[in-house]
C-alpha cells in the first residue's frame, strides 16, 4: 500500500466518523445555506428591498440593534413575559395534568375549556383579553393560554398511562394517594413532561411576540416589529432583524431546556422523585 492510498484510507476513515457523529447537524448546516442562498438570489434579483431585503441589509440592521440601549432592554421585556406566561402555565397544567390524570371525572370537567383554548385563534383571543388587560399584561396571559393546554395535555395523558403493576401493587399495599402521585405517577409523568416544555416555550415566544404586536405593548419585540414595518422605505430588514432575533430566542430557550432535561434525567432518571 502506497503512501498516497493510506493517507486516502486515513481520510475516508476521518470523515467517516465525522459524519456518523455529526451528520445531522452538517445537513442542517447544508439546509441553513441553501436557504440563505436561495433567499439572497431572490432579493437580488427581485431588487425590492421593501418587499424582501437582500440577507446581507438583514445583517448589518441585525448588528446594528446591538448598538442600542433600548435592544436589550426590549429584549429582555419581552423574554420576561414569556418566561411569566410559561411559568404561571407549566405549574398550572402541571397540577391540574396530574389531576385530570388521576380523577377521570375531573379531566371529563375540564376537556371542553382545554379544547377550547387549543382551538381558540391568537389573533381572536389577544383581541379579547385587550377589552379585559392592559397592554403590558395582554402578552402573558395570551402566552399562558397558549401553553397551558399543552402541559395540561401532555401531564395527564402520561399520567393516566401509569404503569398499572405498580398501581396494583400500591393498591395492595394500602399506599395514600399522595404517595402514588408523589412515587408512581410523577416520575413516570417527567421525561414527556420535559419534552412538552421546550416546544411549549417555542410556542409561547411566538404567541407572545404576536400579542404584542396587536397590543401594541410599549418596550418590546412586537412593538419595534410593528414601527419597522410602517417604514416601508428603511425598515424591512430592520423588521426580519427584529423577526430573528425573536427566532434566536426560541432557538436558544429550547437549547437551554433541552439541557436542564438532560441533566435532570441523568441526575434523577432512576431515582425517586
Amino acid at each position: 500500500m502506497t503512501a498516497s492510498s493510506t493517507k486516502r484510507n486515513k481520510a475516508a476513515r476521518i470523515a467517516g466518523y465525522i459524519w456518523r457523529r455529526h451528520g445531522g447537524t452538517l445537513l442542517a448546516l447544508a439546509a441553513i445555506a441553501l436557504f440563505l442562498g436561495a433567499w439572497e438570489l431572490v432579493a437580488v434579483g427581485l431588487k425590492k428591498e421593501y418587499m424582501l431585503p437582500r440577507f446581507s441589509a438583514v445583517c448589518v440592521a441585525f448588528g446594528r440593534l446591538w448598538g442600542t440601549p433600548s435592544f436589550y432592554r426590549d429584549t429582555f421585556a419581552t423574554l420576561l413575559r414569556a418566561i411569566c406566561g410559561f411559568a404561571i402555565a407549566f405549574f398550572a397544567g402541571a397540577a391540574m395534568g396530574v389531576a385530570g390524570g388521576v380523577f377521570s371525572k375531573f379531566r371529563a370537567f375540564c376537556k371542553p375549556l382545554v379544547a377550547f383554548f387549543r382551538a381558540a385563534p391568537t389573533m381572536g383571543l389577544t383581541l379579547v383579553i385587550m377589552v379585559w388587560l392592559r397592554a403590558k399584561y395582554t402578552p402573558v396571559c395570551i402566552g399562558f393560554l397558549m401553553v397551558f393546554p399543552v402541559i395540561y395535555t401532555t401531564v395527564a395523558d402520561s399520567i393516566a398511562t401509569a404503569p398499572r403493576d405498580l398501581l396494583q401493587m400500591a393498591k395492595v399495599y394500602r399506599m395514600p394517594l399522595s404517595k402514588q402521585i408523589r412515587y408512581i405517577y410523577v416520575p413516570h409523568a417527567v421525561p414527556m413532561m420535559f419534552s412538552a416544555c421546550s416546544t411549549a416555550f417555542a410556542l409561547n415566544i411566538k404567541a407572545t411576540v404576536s400579542a404584542e404586536i396587536l397590543a401594541h405593548t410599549v418596550g418590546s419585540i412586537g412593538v419595534h416589529m410593528t414601527n419597522a414595518a410602517a417604514d416601508l422605505l428603511d425598515g424591512t430588514a430592520m423588521l426580519f432583524a427584529w423577526l430573528l432575533v425573536a427566532v434566536l430566542l426560541s432557538v436558544l430557550a429550547e437549547c437551554l431546556l433541552k439541557l436542564i432535561e438532560r441533566l435532570c434525567l441523568r441526575r434523577y432518571g432512576n431515582a425517586i422523585v
